[in-house]
């Protein structure tokens, strides 16, 4: 292996096995604006299931290389040892590891995870997920501000924060007219605006959360998406400019995003 292409990271721990039993060590490698990794920390931190998170470079990649996979990809997800990749993969499987350890009842996870919480988790991941990018980086400005992340990581040297910063927002801003053309989106922010209304009239309506009392599967799906863009001038705007704000709100107060991260990396 070669060391110089393989960052100075510390070992998945076992800290995160001692809490709430079996469900057992979790590192989940991603990208901090990465909506789907998103809706993964959020799952956990809903859930009180400790978990490690170790940022992949995205340039590079090279956090990758200790997995021994083909895989190239974020979220990916280590259950120990066990390496699960795909978001809706690896919520199904935090599911059911967290049902297996009693964190939550069988009716509980029933109501949680039903067919209605699926169906809309899967229009977050792919008709509303999809919409950030373009939100994001309609300028070059814009992608800086997303990819100021970068200069926050902990195993980056600093080569690895000012390139990602530089040729990461390029690269992002220089893509956003592909992206668009990809998934026919004309006007992004009227796009996204009207996928924001489309989740409050038909899945949320009069309720405190789709789930009702209680969040779902899709209220931590599509809260985790807006939480990814949180740094970004679009999230800004669209809490200004839409009614998404009371029901993410609602849902952040009961995530407490990060409470149950216990290594960032």
């Amino acid at each position: 292996m070669d060391r110089a292409l393989t960052p100075s990271v510390k070992p998945l721990t076992t800290a995160a096995s001692t809490t709430l039993g079996s469900v057992g060590a979790i590192r989940i490698y991603q990208y901090e604006i990465c909506p789907f990794c998103n809706k993964i920390k959020a799952l956990m931190d809903f859930y009180k299931v400790p978990y490690e998170t170790l940022e992949v470079n995205p340039l590079t990649k090279k956090e990758f290389k200790v997995l021994g996979s083909d895989y190239r990809k974020v979220p990916v997800v280590l259950f120990g040892e066990e390496q699960v990749n795909d978001s809706p993969v690896i919520a199904q499987e935090l599911l059911k590891r967290i049902g297996e350890a009693g964190i939550a009842s069988s009716a509980e996870m029933e109501a949680f995870n039903s067919p209605a919480a699926q169906q809309w988790a899967g229009w977050s991941d792919k008709k509303f997920s999809v919409l950030l990018f373009p939100n994001i980086t309609r300028s070059f400005s814009e992608s800086y501000e997303a990819f100021g992340y970068v200069m926050q990581v902990p195993h980056f040297g600093l080569v690895d924060k000012v390139a990602n910063q530089m040729v990461g927002s390029l690269f992002m801003w220089l893509a956003q007219g592909k992206i668009k053309k990809k998934y026919a989106i004309e006007d992004e922010r009227a796009a996204l605006h009207a996928g924001i209304q489309e989740w409050l009239t038909d899945a949320v309506g009069d309720k405190p959360f789709a789930g009702g009392d209680r969040p779902n599967l899709a209220d931590i799906t599509v809260y985790g998406a807006l939480k990814a863009i949180d740094r970004c001038a679009a999230y800004k705007e669209i809490m200004a400019e839409t009614a998404v704000g009371p029901w993410y709100d609602r849902v952040n107060q009961l995530v407490e995003p990060g409470n149950s991260c216990t290594l960032r990396q």
